[in-house]
């Protein structure tokens, strides 16, 4: 079809729209105006259902309360103790019968046993029944919080939902259990609400994560679309109430007019398009081709066979910058590069004769600048034209030519290295080899590539162990490290070099083969030998010292060098054995300042050690020092000087026995001062002896008392009296040793004798002690008679900073945990009144004390006995109101250790 009648087509589409947007908007405006008729009933629905169920929900909260303030009042009676078994079964069944949503009504004692219950004939929590744990832990929430409180809703053991309040009952402050109301859901939902409302709505009820638990009715015809839902507090929990419209007919009525709309304009519409389709179809063809040919990204045109321009596509403009408009009449040779006419011309000729040809050339931008364009042209010769397609590929030019450049850099830069490079495919063929490795071994690029093993460069004394490296090589085995190999050049000329292998990988990450570094280290081996030969003088001089010097491995403790002195006194075959399996006199790992193992290069030297250690085969002295540094092939090695102080350690150990006189001396002249100690360490013992009498005296004047119960007692006042035996001891050795006996001690047995004294007194009080202890915590190295002192007056001290506080803080907690590998803590945590900054500084000045009665001792002393153990005592502020007391204890191994490494 010509373009004009087509171009006529085109600016018809208007018209032909214009009936199918007509009806469009009809059908829209139609069914827009019965939506929202609907919606507008709707809306009215649903503001009747909220006025509805709020309605509803106030009533059921109002009845809700009405049992609040009735089991308020039942429990206001039974605490004053004017309610009897039978006036609460009056009156709880006479409640239950005018509230039918209650299931039962019981009395639960503070020990959670069902006391009362009501009515007569229920069979859910009767009396002398034990709570379950959710009821346990609603009613220890009741007694936390002495107010109303409801519970989750739940099911009863016969499967239906209920709901429990609690209002607790209290006597003189007292908790003396709760009154618990028990509701049935179902029930709920069933008569707290008119019969009205339930004709209209069905009501349900759902619990915090949205589950149903009970509903009005099971009916399943409801409209979803109306529904309301309404949180209910009380009781809250998350219960709520939803509010269900009943269906009151089909939706037939309601989608009909929205069908006959949609029907007919269909129809409407149908017929339009029988009418349009088939004129569309005959310009399709021709659209096609037009968009096809002005929407292509690469140059078409139309050629004569004289090579000019019929027609070109608008990708002239965009690649050439040339109008297409302008080029029709034009000659395709006059855009060409001058250097590319002839090939040009060429393939034009070939076009005459039929043929279709592809070819690249230059061609001349509107700029005057050039791009390269491939075309491809195909003849039709009976209408004596050419239809070309030309694509611009001066980029891909251009990154050929960066490619070639690339390349002939890579090329330049590999001919200019001094270290030689060879690569190797899989079977061991030479595929590469670069100038500097040729001129490395005299041979040319061309004499080396393609072939195998074995190679011209191997001398023929050194053949096997050239083919053993390349089979390490070929099987991927060869060191990190490289290997080093005898090399023969082309003239014969023999030289060490040190292979560097690593694997050949393509651009598709496969390997193809092995790459070679070969390094000449003829002139380095030349200078290696000359340092062994500066280092046997080295040990000449060390020889001649008579202090023992050793150097050793810092990661395998393999001994490198010995000088004479040290090998005289550790053997001859030191050198080649560890510094363990000779018995040098070192130190243990922690007791360096810092791990060789772990420093750089970077912090070389350093020193690691400085001290005096035992011999541990023949006892005697040495002053050894030791220092981090690096050896002449690079390794990281400790370099130690052990000097024989035997004779210096001797004389110092016969001033050390004679200081030690004078110290027994001191003490004896102390033993004054250790009255005060003696009576502050004797008051807990003698204190828990009477405590233990004065009980068993009073059971046996009451009357109600047991053998046993006597018995126990006195046997633990006759521990308390046997711990007072060892007190007094304990101070007399003080006088005649330097320290008490210190064995394995189990810190949790400790922990339970303390409880045993402290409990006493903490009950006494009104005082609750909790233990944590940390399950499987190791023995600790100490005296236990000691310890459990420490313990017993710390515990002590917060009892009495807690006497004063308030019931529901009286708490002291005992902690005890590992503090790191090598130790334990132990912390003693009141919630008292705590002590100040001024105080907390003079806490542990001895004769200071807090206390209205104290002698100021007690701190001291348990400092001076936790420092003894090698531990400290500190003492913190709580961050909840008291004082944090806390001492660390070495634990068995790590004194063990300790004493090893002394």
């Amino acid at each position: 079809m010509p373009e004009p009648q087509a171009a006529s087509f085109s600016s018809q589409r208007w018209y032909w729209a214009a009936p199918y947007a007509a009806v469009v908007l009809f059908a829209v405006a139609m069914l827009s105006l019965v939506w929202l008729l609907q919606q507008r009933e709707l809306e009215l629905e649903r503001d009747a259902l909220a006025r509805d169920m709020q309605w509803a929900e106030q009533t059921m909260r109002r009845q809700m309360l009405g049992t609040e303030e009735f089991l308020g009042q039942l429990a206001r009676d039974l605490s004053s103790e004017m309610l009897d078994h039978d006036g609460f079964q009056l009156r709880a069944n006479q409640h239950i019968a005018n509230h039918p949503e209650l299931a039962n009504i019981v009395w639960v004692g503070s020990d959670g046993i069902v006391r009362w219950s009501a009515p007569f004939d229920t069979t859910d929590r009767l009396p002398g029944e034990a709570s379950s744990s959710e009821q346990a832990g609603m009613l220890e929430r009741v007694r936390a919080s002495l107010r109303v409180e409801y519970g989750a809703a739940h099911r009863s053991p016969r499967g239906g939902a209920v709901l429990e309040v609690y209002v607790p009952v209290v006597r003189s402050g007292a908790f003396r259990g709760a009154i618990v109301g028990v509701y049935s859901i179902e029930r709920m939902a069933r008569y707290l609400v008119p019969a009205w409302f339930a004709d209209k709505y069905r009501l349900a009820l759902h619990d915090a994560e949205g589950e149903l638990l009970a509903a009005g009715t099971l009916l399943p015809a409801l409209d979803e679309r109306l529904s309301f839902d309404l949180a209910l507090d009380p009781p809250g929990n998350g219960l709520s109430v939803r509010a269900t419209a009943f269906r009151s007919g089909s939706g037939v009525p309601r989608l009909l007019p929205a069908v006959l709309i949609l029907g007919l304009s269909v129809l409407v519409l149908w017929s339009l398009w029988t009418l349009r389709s088939h004129v569309q179809r005959r310009v399709q063809v021709e659209k096609e081709r037009d968009r096809l040919f002005n929407l292509s990204l690469d140059m078409l045109c139309v050629v004569g066979l004289d090579g000019r321009f019929c027609r070109c596509n608008p990708a002239f403009a965009r690649i050439l910058g040339h109008d297409p408009e302008a080029l029709p009449g034009r000659s395709l040779i006059d855009f060409v590069h001058a250097d590319d006419v002839g090939a040009t011309l060429e393939q034009l000729r070939r076009l005459a004769d039929g043929e279709p040809v592809k070819f690249e050339n230059r061609c001349r931008c509107a700029d005057d600048s050039y791009k390269w364009l491939v075309w491809s042209i195909n003849p039709v010769p009976e209408e004596r034209l050419v239809y070309a397609v030309a694509h611009d590929i001066t980029g891909r030019k251009a990154t050929e030519e960066a490619l070639r450049a690339e390349s002939a850099f890579r090329k330049a830069m590999e001919d200019s290295v001094v270290t030689g490079l060879r690569a190797i495919d899989l079977n061991g063929r030479i595929i590469y080899a670069n100038s500097a490795f040729c001129r490395m071994i005299g041979f040319d690029e061309d004499e080396l590539i393609g072939i195998g093993p074995p190679f011209p460069y191997w001398p023929e004394e050194s053949r096997a162990v050239c083919e053993r490296n390349l089979g390490l090589t070929l099987s991927g085995q060869a060191p990190a490290a490289g290997f080093e190999m005898r090399i023969r050049r082309k003239n014969g000329e023999r030289f060490d070099a040190r292979f560097y292998l690593s694997p050949l990988i393509d651009s598709s990450a496969r390997q193809t083969g092995w790459m070679a570094s070969i390094t000449d280290i003829t002139e380095p081996k030349r200078v290696r030998a000359a340092l062994e030969a500066a280092h046997e003088r080295f040990e000449a001089v060390l020889d001649g010292l008579d202090a023992a010097v050793f150097v050793a491995d810092a990661r395998t403790d393999e001994i490198l060098f010995a000088n004479r002195a040290f090998k005289r006194i550790h053997g001859f075959d030191a050198v080649g054995r560890t510094v363990n399996g000779v018995a040098v006199p070192q130190p243990e790992r922690g007791d360096y300042r810092v791990d060789p193992r772990s420093l750089g290069t970077s912090e070389l030297p350093r020193e690691l050690f400085d001290g005096e250690l035992q011999h541990p085969l023949s006892g005697r002295w040495y002053h050894v020092r030791e220092q981090a540094t690096r050896w002449v092939d690079g390794r990281l090695v400790r370099m130690g000087i052990a000097t024989d102080i035997t004779d210096r350690k001797q004389t110092a150990e016969v001033a050390r026995q004679q200081e030690d006189r004078l110290q027994r001396t001191a003490r004896l002249i102390t033993m004054g001062e250790m009255a005060s100690t003696l009576a502050h360490e004797l008051n807990q013992p003698l204190a828990a002896i009477a405590n233990y009498c004065a009980g068993c005296v009073t059971r046996m004047q009451g009357g109600a008392w047991r053998p046993e119960d006597v018995l126990a007692a006195m046997q633990k006042a006759s521990f308390q009296a046997e711990r007072a035996g060892k007190i007094i001891r304990r101070v007399r050795e003080f006088v005649k040793k330097s320290e008490p006996r210190r064995s394995a001690v189990r810190l949790a047995e400790v922990l339970d004798d303390a409880l045993g004294f402290a409990e006493i007194d903490a009950r006494r009080v009104g005082i609750h002690i909790v233990a944590d202890v940390e399950p499987g915590l190791p023995d600790v190295f100490a005296d236990r008679i000691m310890i459990e002192q420490v313990l017993l007056n710390l515990i002590r001290n917060g009892l009495d900073a807690m006497a004063d506080a308030l019931p529901e803080r009286r708490v002291l907690v005992l902690r005890m945990r590992s503090f790191g590998p090598d130790a334990v803590e132990v912390a003693v945590i009141d919630r008292g009144h705590g002590i100040s900054e001024e105080g907390r500084r003079r806490l542990f000045t001895p004769f200071y004390t807090t206390k209205t009665e104290g002698m100021g001792m007690g701190l001291n002393i348990c400092r001076s006995i936790v420092e003894f153990h090698d531990g400290r005592l500190l003492v913190d502020a709580n961050p909840e109101g008291g004082t944090i007391f806390t001492f660390t204890l070495p634990t068995e191994t790590a004194s063990e250790r300790t004493a090893r490494s002394a």
